[in-house]
């Protein structure tokens, strides 16, 4: 092959490369921003009873602009393909969200959502298919630098506070305990890439202070936002990193390391870290883990009743609202349960399942994707240890849910292929005909 057609058939590598950096990106905060983000106060009982506002209509825009650039670009075919556990487990979890939106008492809500779903599942498969492993990278990058960005703009432009949340940081009108998942999230992705940033892997290579800053700025919003699920799956996140990071003696030192550092830190801080876990709660409040004891109750008398199939898509949002007036499980097991019962709930085991399985197994590929290990893992022991708290990752449409599925595909991804090398255009012809036969086409 001559050297213009090498250069015409790299030069198309290089600028398909360049493109599927940039939509995983805008497509994946796309998704997240307008899910997430709250430009308005609204009533609970408003978000349930089906009536939308100029700003639903803008999210429901924003997931229809997402799945008709996914239809237009990749033209989906009737063509089948072998899939692995976890595809299967992805698109049985999504398919059975979208069943039990069919019979929910909220159903224009419950429908919408569904909808969502689908859009955030062939999101995530379209990645898995199209791009290689450094989207992932820089999908993970962008979440960070977004999550910062939200942090400097509620410290620069606060917005008036919720009435039962004076002093807790958040920006917009996000809840505080959402914005606590974002920080959670972020924090325990760049505490992943500032442990491993020796690491081999794709996708951006930022300096290391540039890590730190951004660390520094979310686990400070962290802190202001005084929310103790999210703190609580920030520090099971980082354990997991540490304790993935290392290996054999070397681990052992860290974590004894680990341990005297925290002694230290609870000697120096004790009252503060207890004030902020406590946040100057009754024992009874603190007892009742602020009624979602009494949630959790009702919510189990509600899946005796339906413990098959469960009331539908969004009901536990609209049940518990009505009875107690809190809405969501605020647990995510417990949401799967109510809204999708016992089969709902075997599904999404089998998924996180999937995923930790997997990720797991990556330790006996050759080369070892160890830093995407360490992320699935340590994101996902996140998520599920807030999730003790919030209903996030037994939800659809949010920040945990869409994470969920990128998680999913990333696995998949590290466990079947490697990303194509990137061609520096000064190296000699016979090093750009080798890396080329190799380049996935």
């Amino acid at each position: 092959m001559s050297w213009n057609a090498l250069r015409r058939r790299y030069g198309v590598a290089r600028r398909r490369t360049y493109d599927a950096e940039r939509w995983p990106v805008g497509c994946v905060l796309a998704l997240i921003v307008a899910s997430e983000y709250k430009f308005r106060v609204r009533a609970d009982d408003q978000s349930v009873s089906g009536s939308p506002d100029l700003f639903v209509l803008a999210e429901i825009a924003a997931y229809a602009a997402v799945a008709g650039f996914l239809f237009l670009r990749f033209r989906p075919t009737s063509q089948l393909r072998r899939a692995d556990w976890i595809t299967c487990s992805a698109y049985a979890y999504a398919a059975v969200l979208v069943l039990s939106a069919l019979y929910s008492p909220y159903r224009e809500l419950a429908i919408v959502r569904a909808c969502q779903v689908v859009v955030v599942l062939a999101l995530s498969r379209s990645i898995a298919r199209h791009c290689a492993r450094d989207a992932l990278h820089r999908i993970a990058h962008a979440f960070a630098v977004l999550v910062s960005a939200s942090v400097v703009f509620g410290v620069v432009v606060p917005f008036p506070r919720l009435p039962t949340q004076p002093d807790r940081f958040t920006w917009l009108y996000l809840h505080p305990v959402d914005a606590g998942q974002f920080l959670a999230l972020a924090v325990v992705i760049l505490v992943a890439y500032a442990f491993g940033h020796r690491l081999a892997r794709p996708g951006p290579h930022w300096p290391l202070p540039a890590y730190l800053v951004l660390l520094a700025i979310c686990a400070a919003g962290l802190i202001g936002s005084n929310t103790r699920g999210a703190a609580f799956g920030a520090i099971v996140g980082c354990l997991a990193i540490a304790g993935l990071r290392w290996r054999g003696r070397r681990r052992l030192e860290i974590a004894v390391a680990l341990a005297l550092v925290l002694i230290t830190a609870w000697l120096a801080a004790g009252p503060l870290i207890e004030a902020f876990f406590v946040r100057g709660e009754s024992a009874e409040r603190l007892a009742s883990l602020n009624s979602r004891t009494d949630l959790w109750a009702y919510a189990l008398e509600a899946f005796l009743q339906r413990p098959l199939y469960g009331h539908g898509l969004t009901a536990s949002q609209g049940l518990f609202l009505d009875e107690i007036g809190l809405g969501g499980g605020h647990n995510g097991l417990v949401n799967v349960l109510v809204d999708a019962g016992l089969l709902g709930a075997v599904v999404w085991l089998v998924l996180l399942g999937c995923i930790v399985t997997a990720a797991v197994a990556l330790r006996n590929l050759r080369p070892e994707p160890r830093l995407d290990r360490i992320l699935v893992l340590a994101v996902l022991s996140g998520l599920l240890a807030n999730s003790m708290f919030t209903e996030g990752l037994g939800a659809p449409a949010n920040v945990a849910c869409v994470w969920l599925f990128l998680l999913a595909a990333w696995t998949s991804m590290a466990s079947t292929r490697n990303s194509p090398p990137m061609l520096p255009s000064h190296i000699p012809i016979e090093e750009v005909e080798r890396r080329w036969s190799d380049e996935p086409r």
